[in-house]
């Protein structure tokens, strides 16, 4: 019986297919390379969660640079900058003051800009929060000695310059350049789909799609794409095609990976049985950046095992990149 299933696997249709209707197509998103030699502004936050007696250490704002460049950059004296007020104050945050300290940004290096009350890093709100930066001396904070930065939560600007008052990088942002399917953006970063995009068109921007921390500073984006994938042809892969998981969902899982152009989406995944009967819903109207996967543990919704034969992956798809909804199709076996 295992053997059957495992042929009847590799000839029953297991190339993914996708389908679209005359009024549906991937229309992508307008993005602008630039070739950047100096740091770059790549991952912001500005709404972050807060709350006093929660026991949940408060998040703090920050800016996250990058350096795409080839050689090391001495920040010594740069500084950020946000928009002026209607009164025409502006608020200017000195980040590499020290002549002491090791202001350098390495090429492939991130630094993060965040205010702190305490200059000690260990110590600091963005390492209580984003717990994997502890010891981590690759990643350079840079403490700004004050509470928060003065970032509005709805429109703002970001603008970094060296110690010449040059510009050096900016973005003029808004809280719409979220995923408009994320619900909830209160405690989520803006995030580049790429350094090398610029940085004031909204289209080089989306919602970091981490679950865990809502950010990723100090670590690449979570919805990066190298220069060659931001404009992919959309594709789904399963992998692997045949699987023989437990009866408990232990043990061997197929996973669902999905590639799509730079932009924002939403996803539904369902699992169906050959009778076309649902057996697994894996996501209903889930926010999703360019690339993600999902697993299947080959139990039903109410966690029975399925029985061994073919099921098929069903991907509905919204996104920014498309008008309409696309449908992604592929096979599975599973064989117990």
């Amino acid at each position: 019986m295992r053997l059957f299933f495992a042929v009847f696997s590799i000839t029953f249709f297991l190339s993914s297919c996708w389908a679209a209707t005359d009024e549906t197509s991937f229309t992508g998103i307008s993005l602008n390379i630039e070739r950047r030699h100096l740091p770059v502004i790549n991952e912001i936050l500005f709404d972050p969660l807060q709350k006093k007696d929660d026991g949940i250490p408060d998040q703090p704002d920050f800016v996250e640079i990058y350096n795409p460049g080839t050689e090391a950059v001495d920040l010594r004296g740069w500084y950020i900058q946000d928009c002026p007020t209607p009164a025409g104050r502006r608020y200017s945050y000195y980040f590499a003051e020290d002549p002491s300290a090791d202001n350098l940004l390495a090429p492939g290096q991130y630094g993060v800009i965040v205010p702190e009350k305490t200059p000690d890093r260990a110590s600091s709100r963005l390492v209580n929060y984003y717990n994997y930066l502890s010891g981590d001396t690759a990643v350079k904070i840079f403490i700004v000695q004050r509470k928060t930065f003065s970032l509005n939560n709805d429109v703002d600007c970001v603008t970094l310059k060296d110690m010449a008052g040059t510009v050096i990088d900016s973005v003029s942002y808004s809280s719409s350049w979220h995923n408009p399917y994320v619900k909830k953006t209160k405690g989520r970063s803006l995030e580049k789909f790429n350094d090398q995009l610029a940085s004031n068109p909204p289209s080089s921007w989306s919602s970091s799609m981490n679950t865990a921390y809502g950010g990723t500073p100090g670590r690449k984006n979570s919805i990066y794409l190298p220069e060659n994938r931001l404009e992919q042809p959309p594709s789904l892969r399963v992998d692997p095609k045949t699987f023989s998981p437990g009866l408990d969902g232990s043990g061997e899982n197929t996973v669902i990976h999905y590639n799509f152009p730079a932009g924002a989406y939403q996803i539904a995944a369902t699992i169906y049985d050959s009778s076309g009967k649902v057996v697994r819903k894996l996501a209903e109207g889930v926010p999703a950046g360019p690339e993600g996967s999902l697993g299947w543990n080959g139990l039903t919704d109410d966690g029975n095992p399925a029985l061994s034969g073919i099921y098929l992956v069903r991907i509905n798809l919204s996104g920014n990149t498309l008008s309409g909804t696309v449908r992604f199709e592929e096979n599975v076996a599973l064989v117990r």
